[in-house]
């Protein structure tokens, strides 16, 4: 797989853009914090990150599944390229950050990876043999994780150092490189005229991958799942640790880095992990999915009764393997189940409801920090997140799932 080079060219552009918007997000985040002091106010970032996804999922996975999806990566990145470069005259005062302003600016650059990410998603199984999807999922998010991990340590450093334009500074040269390396991509001729198969009108396509995902014996219930999966998952807001650090723990902005780096490490142990258990993957991924959505329920109600800093760097490092192993076994058993055609519809689709829980449950936990005891949010985090795995244990055509189960899906359908 490390031979495949337009593969290595798709996990440059993936790590290269994650390592950006992340770096740019949490600096933003982090001076937002510091500049108000309020926790639903730098929540907002989430917002303004999560709301496009709603807004536009549908669209969005239309026009992946319709147009070429190298070329959707050009123009994304090329359009957050302008967005940075448009947040650097917002910043080139030396006075206080214009929330409202950034709140745009992010949104923007969220609305970009509303086609972006279903795209290279999507390009996965197009570039990778059938047998080596688990590894390049397992790859790729062990590198989103890395960079996520990077950019929460060297953003808050930064931050401290050097102004917020010139981090801006930065973000529009790895906006570039990411497009750039984009170019080099080559899909094989016969897997772009498998996506593009019959042309259908936006809305025919639209209502068909809505059709698609409604009667997928798999791809439903995982949608399901991952849509009830994102209420508890609205506790791990930047803001909301922030705050579960400062008024439970009596600790600062450095410990809250720790522990974010903290669950980050875990999850690339966790991705990595992945790959030595490459076989079970495919052979029982629904049911890694219901072990390890219930050992998040459990790992939370101990994050929850942490007493110091460290006890919840812990917890939130024991968080990160298993929160790594079900997400690698969910994108490749969509990959593995989902027709190509129709698997830019399903990703945004996906992405859609998960961001939009995913907003509800931020900004209500966040607005819930201030009547109740901030541990008490993460305990209902963890029994919503016990919920979740029970639900997937109940149902059968995703608890007994396989990679290759679509087969006979696909001749039922034709």
């Amino acid at each position: 797989m490390l031979r495949n080079r337009q593969f290595l060219f798709l996990w440059f552009v993936n790590t290269i853009t994650t390592l950006a918007i992340e770096l740019f997000t949490v600096t933003i985040l982090v001076t937002i914090f510091e500049q108000t002091g309020s926790t639903l106010q730098a929540a907002g970032t989430m917002v303004a990150r999560t709301l496009p996804a709603f807004l536009l999922g549908p669209a969005a996975g239309v026009l992946v599944d319709r147009f070429p999806r190298k070329n959707m990566l050009i123009s994304m990145d090329l359009v957050r390229l302008v967005l940075v470069g448009i947040a650097i005259l917002f910043l080139q005062g030396e006075g206080k950050v214009p929330v409202a302003g950034i709140y745009l600016i992010l949104a923007g650059l969220s609305a970009a990876d509303v086609f972006h990410r279903p795209a290279r998603l999507s390009l996965i199984p197009s570039l990778v043999a059938y047998e080596h999807l688990v590894k390049a999922n397992s790859f790729i998010l062990a590198s989103n994780q890395i960079m996520v991990a990077i950019s929460y340590t060297v953003g808050g450093w930064l931050i401290l150092t050097v102004s917020l334009r010139q981090i801006a500074l930065g973000v529009v040269v790895l906006f570039m490189m990411a497009a750039l390396t984009a170019m080099l991509i080559k899909v094989p001729i016969h897997q772009e005229a498998k996506v593009a198969g019959k042309r259908e009108s936006f809305w025919k396509s639209l209502i068909s991958g809505w059709s698609y995902l409604r009667q997928h014996p798999i791809a439903r219930p995982l949608t399901v799942m991952e849509t009830i999966e994102h209420l508890p998952h609205g506790i791990w807001t930047g803001a909301l640790i922030l705050a579960f650090t400062t008024k439970a723990l009596q600790g600062d902005a450095s410990d809250w880095g720790y522990q974010v780096t903290g669950y980050f490490t875990g999850m690339i142990i966790g991705s990595l992990g992945a790959l030595v258990i490459n076989d079970w993957l495919h052979r029982y991924p629904g049911r890694i999915i219901v072990v390890n959505a219930c050992a998040s329920g459990l790992f939370t109600l101990a994050f929850a009764s942490s007493q110091t800093v460290w006890m919840a760097v812990v917890w939130a490092f024991v968080f990160g393997p298993p929160a790594a192993i079900r997400d690698v076994a969910q994108d490749s058993l969509l990959q593995g189940t989902v027709e190509k055609g129709q698997l830019g519809r399903v990703y945004a689709t996906r992405e859609m409801l998960r961001n939009m829980v995913f907003m509800f449950a931020g900004i209500f936990f966040a607005w819930l920090s201030d009547f109740m005891p901030i541990r008490m949010i993460y305990v209902t985090g963890g029994i919503l997140y016990m919920l979740t795995g029970f639900y997937a244990l109940s149902n059968k055509a995703l608890r007994e799932s396989k990679m290759n189960l679509d087969a006979g899906f696909k001749k039922k359908r034709s």
